[in-house]
């Protein structure tokens, strides 16, 4: 996945301390932050397509992970930075979570 770069998932790892458990749970777990932010940030992206854009992409493979990524690029030049934003976001809520409990 380009648009969550090496960068933010390091930093994912780091700052949540993902790093500390053995990789396969780590693997699991990084990958279940990486779907939510994927999702919070396609949600924001897909809310700016038109109709007819909206139908283009609905018609994208569900496992083309390349292609969808490619799309939205094309859409929407804030794409990368929407999904920093949420990553981001993510991050931060979990770690506020992590203080509370």
């Amino acid at each position: 996945m380009k648009l969550i770069n090496k960068k933010i998932i390091d930093d994912l790892t780091e700052s949540l301390g993902l790093d500390l458990f053995p990789e396969k749970e780590e693997s699991k777990m990084l990958g279940e932050v990486l779907e939510v932010i994927s999702k919070r940030a396609g949600l924001r992206i897909v809310e700016d397509l038109s109709e007819a854009e909206m139908d283009e992409f609905e018609k994208i493979p569900k496992d083309d992970l390349d292609e969808m990524e490619n799309f939205l690029l094309a859409k929407n030049p804030k794409t990368e930075s929407i999904f920093a934003e949420e990553a981001e976001k993510v991050k931060e809520e979990m770690l506020s979570y992590k203080k509370e409990g």
